[in-house]
């Protein structure tokens, strides 16, 4: 017994010697030094929204590790841009209604190349959203006579919003990186009676302007 110990024991000293590395999926390359970078964005641009356009704007932030990984918070307001004939819930199925969608959340993202003047990145946005109806009302300024429009809020509603997005960076300085982007809202969970996700998902385009430390 104690000779099969001994060579069990010298066995695993000699294959020890020649151990190497193990072999993983996913690799850091050690030969570069660690990173941690960050920034803000806001971006402005145009939207399919309810069947027509509207204007999504936001802002945008977070960290970056290796000018590979990027994650943070973001948040977006979407609006029609045109009135649009619907139901007021008030036995009126002809009301001019108005459409507003905000919404907030977090994003990931990965980073081709970002030490190239001109590269891609590829975010993906999870939100949560509120979507709000309104109805325009006119009425005459009793004193100036001048037309005067009042909103009435005729349903509102919460949504799940998922939207991946391809950006194309531009490099004009260390710490200034405009964007292009081209992305797709998917919404989720609408029950509202004016419009459904169909209605509230939709293609949009945008520029952004990132400032920060890459």
């Amino acid at each position: 017994m104690k000779n099969f110990i001994l060579i069990f024991a010298l066995a695993f000293i000699y294959n020890s010697s020649f151990s190497q590395d193990i072999n993983t999926i996913t690799k850091r390359d050690t030969s570069k030094p660690f990173t941690i970078g960050g920034y803000g964005e806001p971006f402005v641009g145009i939207t399919q929204l309810n069947n027509d356009w509207g204007i999504t704007a936001g802002i945008k932030g977070g960290m970056v590790f290796n000018r590979s990984f990027g994650f943070g918070p973001v948040a977006k307001i979407n609006v029609g841009l045109w009135e649009f004939q619907g139901n007021n819930l008030n036995f009126n199925d002809s009301a001019n209604l108005e459409l507003y969608m905000a919404s907030a959340g977090i994003f990931i993202e990965y980073i081709f190349k970002m030490e190239n003047k001109i590269h891609f990145s590829i975010p993906v946005n999870i939100m949560v959203g509120g979507v709000s109806i309104q109805e325009d009302v006119g009425f005459q300024d009793p004193t100036f006579y001048d037309d005067k429009i009042e909103k009435n809020d005729v349903e509102s509603g919460g949504v799940f919003i998922v939207e991946p997005e391809l950006n194309v960076d531009f490099n004009i300085a260390k710490f200034f990186i405009p964007s292009l982007k081209i992305g797709y809202r998917a919404v989720f969970g609408s029950q509202l009676v004016n419009v459904t996700n169909q209605n509230l998902s939709g293609a949009y385009l945008a520029a952004g302007l990132r400032f920060g430390k890459f």
